[in-house]
């Protein structure tokens, strides 16, 4: 996937985090590409579910953002998605 950054990510409970998810922007989404071909879309503005899924928890730790959802996680730096916007030179 051609433009997408790269995050961390554990895909049903208990899974492990790896760096095995892709990000891109679509319009007002971000969606996140699981390894197995599954996907989330994210509000972009205020990260919160926008697939009619559970509600999106969102942490904060000053260095990351991890933002959980009906039993998956997704990590990243924080300000790599702020307002939406994506870094993609990684």
């Amino acid at each position: 996937m051609e433009g997408a950054t790269a995050i961390d990510c554990a895909v049903g409970p208990g899974a492990e985090m790896g760096a095995d998810c892709k990000v891109e922007r679509a319009g007002e989404l971000l969606v996140i590409r699981h390894p197995d071909g599954g996907f989330r879309r994210l509000n972009a503005g205020d990260l919160s579910a926008a697939d009619g899924s559970e509600a999106a928890q969102t942490f904060e730790d000053g260095e990351t953002v991890e933002i959980r959802v009906a039993g998956d996680r997704y990590r990243w730096p924080n300000g790599t998605f702020d307002n939406g916007a994506i870094d993609n030179d990684e």
